[in-house]
C-alpha cells in the first residue's frame, strides 16, 4: 500500500493590528483577511506584547497618537517592542501623525524594520508595506518609508 503527500498551499502571512479604535480593528481584519493575510487584531493596552511573543506574527501594524500624553500605552509598547530581541525582527508598520513628532520619536526608539504611514493613512498605503515584503522585493524596503 502507498501513501502520497499531498502538498497545501503555504499558509498566509500572519499579519497583527494593534489598535485602540474598535472600528478601525474591524476595518482592518476585513481589509488584510480579503487580501490574503491571516490577521490578528488586538487592542493596545496590557497583555498584547505577550500575546505578540505568543502569536510570533511575520508583521506587525501598531497605530500610534500624536504623543505619549494621548495613549501611553500605544507608546509603552513600541518601546517594549524596540527592546524586546525577537519582536524587533518583526517588520512594524508605524501608523503617525503627519506632525513630525510622533515620526521623530519611533525613530529616536530605532525599531531596526519600521515603516511609518502618516495618518490620515489610505488603505493602498497601508498595504504597500505588507506587500513589498512579500512580494520579493522585500530588499528595496526602505526601513523608515514614510508614505
Amino acid at each position: 500500500m502507498s501513501t502520497s503527500l499531498s502538498l497545501s498551499a503555504p499558509l498566509p502571512p500572519r499579519v497583527a493590528v494593534l489598535d485602540d479604535d474598535q472600528a478601525i480593528l474591524i476595518l482592518l481584519r476585513q481589509v488584510l483577511t480579503d487580501a490574503g493575510y491571516a490577521t490578528r487584531t488586538l487592542r493596545v493596552g496590557t497583555g498584547a506584547h505577550d500575546v505578540l511573543r505568543l502569536l510570533a506574527p511575520a508583521a506587525l501594524i501598531l497605530d500610534l497618537p500624536a504623543t505619549a500624553d494621548d495613549d501611553i500605552r500605544a507608546w509603552h509598547l513600541l518601546a517594549l517592542l524596540a527592546r524586546d530581541d525577537h519582536l524587533r525582527r518583526i517588520p512594524l508598520i508605524a501608523c503617525v501623525p503627519d506632525d513630525g513628532h510622533a515620526s521623530d520619536r519611533v525613530t529616536a526608539l530605532r525599531h531596526p524594520r519600521s515603516t511609518l504611514v502618516c495618518k490620515p493613512w489610505t488603505l493602498d498605503a497601508l498595504l504597500a508595506p505588507l506587500e513589498r515584503l512579500w512580494s520579493g522585493d522585500a530588499g528595496a524596503h526602505a526601513p523608515h518609508d514614510a508614505t
